[in-house]
């Protein structure tokens, strides 16, 4: 009976011990692309920085692939089904004094990153808010909604049908924030 209870005990103890460390919370510490990330888990008993090990980048890579790595300061989850921290999965995490949210409205999708905010709307429209140029590379682009004429842009010519300005003439001013390249 006694080396049943002790047995118990000893299972209990390893449950205790796999239940804590199930879940773990904290900060990016260091991100490196081939490496991925390691979080911090607070201080060990000499006060040396407690980290993580490496846990590859928690992204896509099926047929939606995508690319948005984490950084320092971001808070993050680990969930570690059996206890063994090796085996982590990511949960990304709320915000922090050091990175807020990009916004507060319920009725918005916002993609923030560097110079660049990306808000989508319930309503249908898309912001684009970018610090630098924006380039869209498409073989066509609609301007509000398919059928539209044709833009003509410097050095297009233009034909005038009737006076004395009759006849084909190249466009010699245009837009200085749109330009375009056949």
């Amino acid at each position: 009976m006694i080396r049943e209870i002790v047995t118990m005990k000893a299972d209990l103890e390893a449950l205790k011990t796999q239940f804590g460390t199930a879940l773990r919370v904290g900060p990016v510490d260091k991100v490196d692309a081939e490496k991925g990330f390691r979080v911090s888990w607070g201080q060990d008993a000499r006060g040396e920085p407690f980290l993580s090990p490496w846990y590859p980048h928690p992204e896509s890579g099926g047929r939606t692939s995508t690319w948005m790595p984490l950084s320092e300061g971001q808070v993050v989850g680990i969930i570690n089904p059996d206890g063994d921290p090796r085996q982590g999965i990511l949960l990304r995490g709320g915000f922090s004094d050091l990175n807020p949210p990009p916004s507060q409205s319920l009725d918005e999708n916002v993609f923030r990153f560097g110079g660049v905010t990306i808000t989508i709307s319930a309503d249908g429209a898309v912001t684009v808010d970018a610090a630098g140029p924006v380039t869209v590379i498409t073989p066509q682009v609609n301007l509000g909604g398919e059928g539209g004429k044709p833009v003509a842009r410097i050095g297009d010519k233009v034909a005038v049908g009737t006076g004395s300005s009759a006849g084909e003439w190249p466009i010699v001013e245009g837009s200085g924030t749109v330009f375009a390249v056949d």
